[in-house]
């Protein structure tokens, strides 16, 4: 897929993509809800409050075309604030958390045009004194995957399962806070994108251009499925406040079209991709309130599919230790790129 030229669609891209001019529509949030206008900003500000939804912005869908390569490193890093702010400015690191494995403590989830990009990106980050020389640390461990082979990206997907944990016992518990039937019911609307609204007026007015084209290239940006609709994201984008993530590299021997079929359907697995690493082809990214809970999943899959998984490989992180980043933070690295490739002399 060609990259995006187009200066102004990428001007108008950069403040949607950063949630500018995106707001909550409290006044369809209370009617939808059937509450008072006050009651929907509360909830809505308790939600952003308490870390348990990030405010809206639009998907930017061509992340993975401009940026197909995949890379989930595992470093030796030192612990320390300077490196923790290198993680969540870094234009190419989607992902950061701390881990215990071996001779490693980070496990960094990266995003690259290519292996050339990677390379320059690793050699330059030395040198730039962003992190220390190699000296003294251990090698990292990088494995490589096609974000062009993902057959499922869907982060909201764990509300399905929390919406019948809410029917039964008439709240959910995230990360420590309590969420009522009425709280739940607000983050599941948001997380969907409804009652989202785009201030086109005021964009209009930050790029100094009519509003009526504003609205029409957001329109065409949205039929060519450059971007999605506006929604709210989990601060974490692949995993709940208070779950624990699983990376699983998995070995599927038979029936691989029905154990896909299984994957995309199933309201644990958040993003899901194809590959070729030894002996597995399937990488999953998974999230679960508990670690039994992953167990279960996977006795559950196993009977279903007695004769069709081989070998697994799990690497199991923790909520506790997430770098929490802007879900949208490579994406507007690939935005800034653009517009400082195709001109170095706009002001906005």
């Amino acid at each position: 897929m060609p990259p995006i030229t187009d200066k102004l669609n990428l001007r108008i891209l950069r403040h949607l993509v950063a949630g500018e001019g995106v707001k909550v529509n409290i006044s369809e949030v209370a009617r939808r809800l059937d509450i008072h206008r006050a009651t929907a900003k509360r909830r809505v500000k308790y939600l952003y409050e308490n870390d348990i939804l990030n405010p809206p912005q639009y998907v930017f869908n061509r992340l993975f075309d401009e940026y197909p390569l995949l890379v989930i490193v595992k470093a030796d890093m030192p612990r320390t604030p300077e490196i923790t702010q290198f993680y969540k400015d870094d234009s190419h690191i989607f992902a950061a958390f701390s881990c215990m494995e071996g001779p490693y403590n980070t496990l960094l989830i990266e995003f690259f045009k290519d292996l050339e990009d990677y390379h320059s990106w690793r050699e330059n980050i030395v040198r730039e004194g962003k992190v220390p020389s190699r000296k003294g640390r251990a090698a990292a461990e990088a494995s490589i995957f096609s974000n062009r082979l993902t057959f499922k990206n869907e982060p909201n997907c764990f509300v399905r399962k929390m919406e019948n944990k809410v029917s039964k016992n008439g709240h959910l518990k995230l990360d420590n806070v309590i969420l009522s039937e009425e709280k739940f019911k607000l983050m599941k609307m948001l997380l969907e994108g409804d009652a989202i609204r785009t201030n086109e007026s005021h964009l209009a007015r930050v790029l100094g251009i009519n509003r009526k084209t504003v609205g029409r290239r957001i329109k065409n940006m949205l039929k060519d499925r450059i971007i999605s609709s506006p929604r709210c994201t989990f601060p974490n984008l692949f995993i709940p406040p208070g779950y624990n993530m699983i990376l699983s590299l998995i070995e599927v021997t038979s029936n691989k079209q029905k154990v896909k079929r299984a994957l995309i359907a199933d309201e644990n697995v958040s993003r899901a991709i194809e590959t070729s690493t030894a002996r597995y082809n399937f990488l999953l990214f998974t999230a679960f309130s508990t670690i039994e809970d992953f167990f279960k999943w996977g006795e559950k899959m196993n009977k279903r599919f007695p004769n069709s998984l081989g070998a697994i490989s799990n690497t199991l992180l923790s909520s506790r230790t997430i770098h929490t980043i802007k879900p949208q933070k490579v994406s507007l690295g690939v935005i800034e790129r653009e517009l400082l490739e195709t001109s170095r002399d706009y002001d906005v």
